[in-house]
């Protein structure tokens, strides 16, 4: 019978996968069915691919439209952090289909009597999207971060009175990795037996942010996380595999390297916009800053978002625009819809700063002008549509996937989920954006077409490129302004 295991290195840039630096991935990589061409859900954030990732949807599809979002329905004084519990309980009520609109596997896998545990490093957000109603399922979600975060069927007390309390730890945070990995192998799989187990290490996300790619930490988390799934990879191997299990091995996302730095909301003030983190009495303009950010105008008037767009089209700093209804020749901006990111959740404008394709102080391409200043110049970020961030590593192992194969089509983050509930022999829902990856090899060198969206106003100029299958799935290459 078929069983999966999900493990997550969030974060990890796929051309960093080397066998001198992380020997067990590169090893799992050329034995099983790798996919150089996936690609992550925009906006390239871990929550929004998370709910991709156990949806099969983009954004507009499943809801979470970024790690914090704005939503002036929701009445909150600012962008809702999806690691805020109070707040997503609140949204939870709010909104008809819920935070995240499903079905997901968490729900598809319990209607057809499967179980699927959960276990994750990073955020309390990223922790619960894996599985936002488990408690009500009584389907086991455990977070390093405590019993509050963690469903009653995962035993929080239980693991810290066996195994200890979570260790304490600076970067890279490798240590967690292995605690987690001694969870999965000691306590989760020998208890639970589930059909589908989803592990997610933090690490090298959090290194790559504050230390930087090629860094010492950087490198060292990602040495770290390749030891722990080598333990993975040791119990499939002596015993895992015999019994069914399928092994996926994936990032949410990569990065590029922070360059500079702008203040959107500092900016739009002084150009005589009313901006501020939500709607209120001096403010028609609702500001979610970062590297990646958006901005909602009151009742959506037309007027305003030509004019923020007009404005912004002539910032340096600025890089790709998409809009909800403004988008076409007379704002420059690009459809949001394009990018999975349409529907009533979405923000009148999605905005990136300026990425290029420069060498980074470590030789890799690509680099930013980051809107959030909580990170370093150095450091690295994601969010935006740089094709080395929306590349995201995917690989396969175990029956069902060809061995040592290279899947040259468009796929992504929305094909797991499919792949998945293919594996094991269950429908997979007409909702989901994705496609099942089961028994593939190599795309046909007519799979799949380029599609090439530009948007131009005045001197500005930028392109975006999908890739759509025959069937009709769309992948997001990646996107820049040119000029």
């Amino acid at each position: 019978m078929a069983k999966f295991l999900l493990v997550v290195f969030d974060g990890l840039r796929p051309e960093l996968v080397t066998a001198d630096l992380m020997p067990n991935l590169t090893g799992f990589r050329a034995g099983g069915l790798y996919c150089p061409g996936s690609r992550a859900a925009m906006p390239s954030e871990t929550r929004v691919a998370v709910s991709s990732f156990v949806t099969g949807r983009y954004a507009g599809g499943h809801g979470v439209m970024g790690n914090s979002f704005y939503d002036p329905a929701l009445g909150f004084d600012g962008p809702m952090d999806t690691s805020d519990l109070a707040r997503m309980a609140i949204a939870e009520e709010h909104y008809v289909d819920g935070v995240l609109r499903g079905p997901d596997l968490g729900e598809v896998l319990a209607g057809a009597g499967k179980t699927l545990v959960t276990a994750s490093t990073g955020k309390v957000g990223n922790a619960r999207l894996l599985n936002l109603r488990a408690a009500a399922r009584g389907q086991a979600a455990y977070s390093i971060h405590g019993a509050h975060v963690s469903s009653p069927a995962a035993d929080h007390a239980g693991i810290e009175a066996r195994f200890g309390p979570v260790p304490e730890s600076d970067f890279p945070h490798i240590v967690k990795s292995e605690y987690l990995t001694t969870l999965v192998l000691e306590h989760f799989l020998p208890r639970h037996d589930p059909d589908v187990l989803i592990a997610w290490f933090s690490e090298p996300d959090l290194s790559y942010h504050y230390r930087g790619l090629g860094t010492d930490d950087g490198r060292a988390a990602m040495a770290g996380v390749d030891a722990a799934f080598g333990r993975l990879l040791a119990w499939w191997r002596a015993e895992g595999r015999e019994r069914g299990w399928r092994i996926i091995a994936a990032s949410d996302h990569a990065h590029i390297t922070v360059a500079d730095t702008f203040d959107l909301a500092a900016e739009m003030t002084a150009a005589g916009f009313a901006v501020g983190p939500a709607f209120g009495p001096d403010v028609e303009i609702a500001l979610n800053p970062g590297y990646a950010g958006t901005l909602f105008v009151r009742d959506r008037a037309a007027a305003t978002v030509d004019k923020i767009l007009h404005w912004m089209t002539e910032q340096p700093w600025a890089g790709m625009l998409l809009a909800r209804d403004r988008h076409g020749p007379d704002t420059g901006a690009l459809d949001l819809a394009a990018i999975g990111m349409g529907g009533e959740r979405a923000p009148d404008i999605f905005f990136t700063g300026r990425a290029r394709d420069d060498l980074d102080p470590y030789g890799l391409v690509g680099t930013c002008v980051n809107g959030s200043p909580d990170l370093p110049i150095g450091g690295s970020t994601h969010g935006g549509l740089h094709p080395k961030e929306m590349n995201n590593f995917l690989c396969f192992g175990g029956d069902g996937f060809a061995e040592g194969a290279v899947f040259d089509g468009a796929c992504g983050v929305v094909d797991v989920a499919p792949t998945i509930l293919d594996g094991l022999a269950l429908s997979v829902p007409a909702s989901m954006d994705g496609r099942p990856l089961t028994n593939v090899s190599q795309a046909p060198a007519d799979a799949d077409r380029a599609l090439v969206v530009e948007g131009a106003r005045a001197g500005y100029w930028q392109s975006l490129t999908l890739r759509e299958t025959a069937g009709g799935q769309r992948y997001i290459d990646g996107g820049l302004r040119l000029a």
